[in-house]
């Protein structure tokens, strides 16, 4: 399927962010975290793991009235659910729309700096993935949570789903593409409460700090690659875009209250189910979470909410 021609003011800003994805490109060696002084690993068993307002049963009375013992390892859980969600960012979303880059799979993205941006950008998520891992692997241990095994996440589960119900075979590809586009864009602020909060666990803190700061690159990165290869996509091609956008802002938002239900019950707390169903209505997918202004602002850079199906998308999404 051949490209329609994007017009000279988006293809001009094609051209200039490429020289700025070369610009980042050239600075990876000072700015990656892989090339830094890791984390030290001490554990601090008196500090909280995790902020009691990122829960999402947080203000529930029966949550509330816990021992403190119980809260504590409901906060321990919170922050190993926290971590494996990077995880799954990276493995099941991030890396594979990443590899689709490498393997030419995307237009307009066949060029090699963009290949090489990637390949830093892969190496930073290996790192994440460590960090993140070693985080756990302490906090499982001081906490005597070894047994809590995370359930998928219906981030990934909800791409997942997307993906198998369309035929075409670019679609998948661009499904995984729009939801790292959205996770890579929304994750530096998803990470920013933990990676300045005195009172947690000082572990937790420069962990979630150093991810952080290498997810600030990676959010102006993805911006960039896709007034790239937005552009070189076919007329059809942009509207699955257009329409997929939105729809993982939403996947990104839901608060993931089926997997805290198993981990609840994991735990033994009492009365888990009630909590999580007296949460369900208002927190299933809680925009107010997140900041999608950014991916907002992408749409109309790009000439999404120039076209009547993007605009009609984020209409229906609720999202301007």
């Amino acid at each position: 399927m051949q490209a329609t021609m994007p017009n000279h003011r988006h293809a001009n800003e094609a051209s200039r962010s490429m020289e700025l994805l070369t610009r980042i490109a050239k600075g990876w060696g000072q700015r990656a975290q892989v090339k830094q002084r890791e984390p030290d690993l001490h554990y601090d068993a008196e500090r909280p793991d995790f902020l009691e307002k990122l829960l999402p049963f947080h203000m529930h009375p029966l949550y509330q009235a816990l021992d403190e013992h119980t809260k504590r390892q409901v906060l321990a859980a919170g922050w190993i659910i926290y971590n494996e969600k990077t995880v799954a960012i990276e493995l099941d979303i991030v890396s594979p729309a990443c590899q689709d880059i490498l393997y030419d799979n995307v237009p307009g993205l066949d060029n090699e700096w963009a290949k090489e941006i990637v390949c830093e950008t892969l190496v930073d998520e290996a790192y994440h993935l460590l960090l993140v891992k070693n985080a756990n692997r302490l906090t499982r241990a001081h906490r005597e949570l070894s047994h809590i095994r995370v359930p998928q996440f219906a981030l990934v589960r909800q791409m997942q789903q997307e993906q198998a119900r369309h035929v075409a075979d670019w679609a998948p590809m661009l499904v995984r593409l729009s939801t790292a586009v959205v996770s890579e864009i929304f994750i530096s602020d998803y990470l920013h409460q933990l990676s300045e909060e005195e009172s947690i666990q000082p572990l937790n803190r420069a962990t979630v700090a150093a991810h952080r700061h290498d997810e600030l690159a990676h959010s102006k990165i993805f911006a960039e690659l896709t007034r790239n290869f937005y552009q070189a996509l076919s007329s059809s091609q942009r509207t699955f875009f257009a329409e997929t956008l939105p729809k993982s802002i939403h996947w990104f938002a839901d608060k993931e209250l089926d997997l805290w239900l198993d981990v609840l019950q994991q735990l033994g707390v009492r009365h888990a189910r009630e909590v999580i169903e007296d949460c369900r209505e208002i927190n299933q997918v809680a925009l107010d979470r997140v900041d999608y202004s950014g991916v907002v602002r992408l749409a109309e850079d790009v000439g999404i909410l120039d076209t009547r199906e993007g605009l009609a998308a984020f209409e229906r999404a609720s999202l301007i």
